[in-house]
């Protein structure tokens, strides 16, 4: 996603250098707001996914060094549960009372 929003920066950037000159001060105001106003919202998107995968990556690394986590109000260890890396989830394992039971990653504390 952050990609796509770096791309249609670049490419208002050369419209911009290409009609710079053609345009208002009114409407150069307006563009370069609308220009700030994307860049924030990128850095602010970049942000906030920097901070959903460190915490990911903390409740894996506990759950692999064996300690439980708690998750919706359930208890999750490593011999109820098994994570899924594709999916960051835990899945009950079968023969436990949460068997097929999943839970997002980023439900837990």
């Amino acid at each position: 996603m952050g990609y796509i929003v770096w791309f249609g920066i670049v490419a208002l950037v050369f419209a911009l250098l290409h009609y710079f000159t053609e345009l208002s001060g009114k409407q150069k105001g307006i563009i370069s707001f609308v220009v700030t106003l994307v860049i924030t919202a990128a850095v602010a998107y970049n942000i906030q996914s920097d901070r959903d995968r460190s915490k990911v990556r903390a409740i894996e690394l506990k759950y692999q060094q064996g300690e439980t986590l708690v998750c919706r109000g359930i208890e999750v260890k490593s011999t109820t549960f098994d994570y899924s890396v594709g999916t960051q989830s835990f899945v009950g394992n079968r023969g436990t009372k949460h068997y097929q039971q999943i839970i997002n990653a980023r439900e837990c504390q």
